[in-house]
């Protein structure tokens, strides 16, 4: 994976003309969240780009207001906190559920949603 890396790393804000290249990430929600180090869908805060506990995702965005964001650095803090605890998985809720260092260095914010749980979410309301 190192190769890839590094690849990555060269390849994101690379120019081609006048342009600034950006890499994305996109997969299902199980890649996704194995790629950013979070324990999945089934964890207490299993949202890719908010810190929303799961109880809280249930209630309208207008009830509940916006839950603070995730970041790469986020997570990234929030793996070191989890390592210096102890690596102990029943207590990954108290990290964001950041079990594992991400993968590749692409920010959240250049990962595409999921359509299948964004589809599912829709048709399901």
């Amino acid at each position: 994976l190192d190769r890839y890396k590094d690849q990555i790393a060269h390849l994101q804000g690379m120019k081609w003309r006048q342009y600034t290249i950006k890499l994305f990430m996109c997969g299902d929600y199980e890649f996704l969240s194995r790629m950013y180090g979070l324990s999945g869908a089934s964890g207490c805060y299993p949202c890719l780009y908010c810190l929303a506990h799961h109880q809280n995702l249930v209630t309208p965005l207008s009830v509940r207001g916006q839950a603070p964001p995730r970041t790469f650095e986020t997570i990234r803090a929030d793996h070191q906190h989890y390592i210096a605890s102890g690596v102990d998985k029943k207590h990954a809720q108290h990290f964001y559920n950041c079990i594992t260092e991400p993968i590749f260095n692409i920010p959240i914010s250049q990962v595409c949603p999921p359509g299948l749980h964004i589809t599912l979410g829709i048709f399901t309301k």
